[in-house]
């Protein structure tokens, strides 16, 4: 049995469990808040939870500030999932890429909820140790988690596809994500330690309900921004008039629930900007995001962007801050050969990535320190090299 203390990782806890099949406690769940206890949209994980796998136990106890759970078989399937307004649904569907390749079946799960998260004081901060820019860090979107994530998990030998149905924006939600994942028997290695230089930037300005010019102004200011570094950078807008979801987010509403003019219209309105940049390496891709935060100019927004994208490639790592824990956890699952992987500067999400090798896998990592190929001063990168615990799934046949 494994025992933590906070609601710190608590995703990331629960997958290691499932994976390791170790029984876990987690206590002193939000002791210190008001209310104490678990978070709904921690209940709707541990819901999620429980459709995808059989066999698990899980009991709340003491305030509903100790978890104790039992791993169960990861079945996967055919379903659909309803998110909280709280968070967005790639919040679930970053847990679910990790375990659905070591299911019984192959996967097609469609997540119904915001698609782009509430832009609030550091979710992802606070849960995962993450370090952000500023005050203020969302969910990845939907965007990063089909450009990006999905091909990281490619990279290990597992076919993902992500597809955006609608777009529905916090509060209210009402988009709608199609997750399509392919079980394996096993992982395979991965050695990305080139990250060769930038070629292109590609990005996606998106919005959900409003004008069209706000997301347009975004990219010209990133654009402003990144051709004074690369004169290949292109952009796209990407607008959804959020009729879909309103009329989702409708239908659930009871009757005469109005607003003062007659109309029943939801708050589902926002926008941002998703950058990735591509270099020489194949295997290596970058990218970082800007959410539109209340009155902020969506100038403001694109250069946000831009400069974070720019900080990344200046750390001289093969994977994103945003990608640390998951790139780590993937080698950690990889088979028993080596994997290796260069990083920028650990993050406390890539430290809490190496505990977590450590604590349920018996996985430790080399860890080295290199200096940047295009000058002493730039800063120095992270090489980690592990062998993988060999994690096999064995409802799939060996082929």
């Amino acid at each position: 049995m494994i025992s933590v203390e906070g609601a710190s990782l608590f995703r990331h806890h629960i997958v290691c469990s499932i994976l390791s099949k170790k029984t876990l406690t987690i206590s002193q769940l939000h002791d210190d808040e008001e209310p104490v206890g678990i978070k709904p949209h921690e209940v709707n994980f541990l819901k999620f939870i429980d459709r995808l796998t059989t066999g698990g136990k899980m009991q709340l106890t003491n305030y509903n500030t100790v978890l104790h759970f039992t791993p169960g078989m990861i079945v996967g399937g055919n379903f659909s999932h309803e998110c909280p307004t709280t968070r967005s649904v790639s919040y679930y569907m970053e847990a679910a890429l990790l375990l659905l390749p070591f299911a019984k079946y192959d996967s097609q799960i469609t997540f119904v909820g915001p698609t782009q998260a509430p832009c609030t004081t550091s979710h992802r901060s606070a849960e995962e140790g993450n370090s952000a820019p500023d005050s203020l860090y969302e969910d990845l979107s939907i965007d990063t988690l089909r450009t990006v994530s999905v091909r990281w998990l490619g990279l290990f030998g597992v076919q993902a596809k992500v597809r955006l149905i609608r777009r529905g924006a916090a509060p209210a939600g009402g988009g709608a994500v199609e997750l399509q994942v392919k079980a394996v028997r096993k992982l395979t290695s991965a050695i990305v330690k080139e990250r060769g230089r930038v070629k292109r930037i590609r990005g996606i300005a998106y919005g959900c309900k409003v004008a069209a010019d706000l997301p347009q102004r975004a990219a010209v200011a990133a654009k402003g921004v990144l051709l004074g570094v690369l004169p290949d950078v292109y952009i796209i807008t990407d607008l959804d008039n959020g009729q879909a979801a309103q009329r989702v987010l409708q239908q659930g509403q009871p009757k005469g629930n109005e607003a003062e003019d007659g109309s029943n219209k939801i708050a589902i309105s926002g926008y941002g900007m998703v950058l990735v940049a591509e270099t020489t390496s194949k295997l290596s891709v970058l990218s970082q995001e800007a959410e539109a935060g209340p009155q902020e100019a969506p100038e403001e927004v694109g250069q946000r962007a831009a400069y974070r994208l720019l900080d990344q490639l200046y750390e001289g790592g093969c994977v994103d801050s945003s990608h640390q824990l998951m790139v780590l956890l993937l080698m950690a699952l990889s088979p028993d050969e080596v994997s290796t992987v260069r990083l920028g500067p650990l993050t406390r999400s890539g430290v809490s990535a190496l505990v977590l090798m450590e604590s349920f896998f018996g996985v430790s990592c080399a860890i080295k320190q290199e200096d940047s190929f295009a000058g002493s001063h730039l800063p120095s990168s992270t090489l980690v090299t592990c062998i993988g615990s060999n994690l096999i799934n064995v409802s799939k046949k060996s082929s």
